[in-house]
């Protein structure tokens, strides 16, 4: 019965090639798993980066701050000694002249 041998041949391809979908189907599926897997881990990586990056640049700044801060305080109190010794002659002008206004 050739016939019958030819359907049994028919069946069994199918069968196989049902198997193979099936496999291929199997694979794809955990190679998607795979994939989301490695996106979620290289999202968790950037953005732990970008805090760590973040950290950085807010101390990088407070440093920053602190340097101009000492900066500045350093100038005004240089301005304000220049300022005192250019004073304090005009002060013994000052008390000078209102003694001598004052006492005879």
């Amino acid at each position: 019965m050739p016939g019958f041998e030819l359907v049994k041949n028919l069946a069994d391809l199918d069968r196989e090639l049902a198997e193979k979908v099936e496999k291929a189907r199997q694979s794809a599926d955990q190679k998607i798993k795979n994939a989301e897997a490695e996106a979620k881990r290289l999202l968790a990586e950037a953005e732990a980066e970008i805090h760590r990056l973040a950290e950085e640049t807010k101390k990088k700044n407070a440093e920053e701050n602190a340097r101009l801060t000492e900066t500045a305080g350093r100038r005004a109190e240089e301005e304000k000694e220049r300022l005192r010794s250019q004073a304090l002659p005009n002060l013994q002008q000052a008390a000078n002249f209102m003694l001598s206004r004052v006492l005879p």
